[in-house]
């Protein structure tokens, strides 16, 4: 929907409600998931996996200013993803089972949504940090610009609702032993190549229908 929006405006993609909402939902189920699995790795695996993720993230970076400057992306969810992992690995020795703490960080999460949205600024202390463009942290100048953009605030707090209810799962033997080895969970190994490789194959494929019907 992304790529054809690009080349066939569509009414209900930009801006709205339904739009907003389903962003919403996708990115995230992208970071509870993400947080749930982190409970299956050591804290110096899941450090490592947000090492990996944030450099793909920074690789995107270049790739995006280099060949597609009208969409480039700084601190994409790649990024995103990558921070909360290694904060997640940091925590989790000291991490204990509180499901208390799901409902915590869902709610900073709601709580500071807008924050990278400037909501924040005018208040003192805050108004220097938008003004420092601490937008990794979630604090974007005015200048900053990214097409797809998510900051440690609001959404490592997310990450670490999910991250508590993957150990609550596990508590409850949700997943019994390891989980059962099925169809997702085989196309869950290669998450990363397909994510990656996914707008290789669907830009060009949109690309080249629009060229021929137009």
């Amino acid at each position: 929907m992304y790529n054809i929006n690009y080349y066939w405006s569509i009414s209900w993609y930009d801006g709205t409600v339904i739009n907003r909402i389903w962003q919403l939902s996708i990115a995230c189920s992208f970071f509870i998931i993400s947080g749930i699995t982190s409970n299956f790795l050591t804290p110096e695996k899941n450090i490592k996996r947000g090492a990996f993720t944030s450099l793909i993230g920074f690789a995107i970076t270049i790739v995006t200013f280099i060949a597609a400057p009208d969409q480039f992306i700084l601190w994409g969810v790649l990024n995103g993803l990558g921070i909360s992992m290694i904060i997640t690995g940091l925590i989790k020795p000291f991490s204990k089972n509180r499901p208390l703490w799901i409902i915590v960080f869902i709610g900073l999460f709601i709580l500071t949504y807008k924050v990278p949205r400037g909501s924040l600024y005018g208040l003192g202390f805050f108004t220097n940090l938008y003004q420092k463009d601490l937008f990794f942290l979630g604090f974007p100048s005015q200048y900053f610009q990214s097409s797809d953009y998510f900051p440690i605030i609001p959404w490592s707090f997310i990450f670490l609702a999910g991250f508590y209810l993957g150990k609550y799962l596990m508590s409850k033997d949700f997943y019994g032993a390891y989980g059962s080895d099925s169809l997702l969970a085989k196309i869950g190994r290669h998450a990363m190549p397909i994510y990656i490789g996914h707008q290789i194959v669907l830009y060009p494929l949109v690309t080249a229908i629009y060229l021929l019907t137009n």
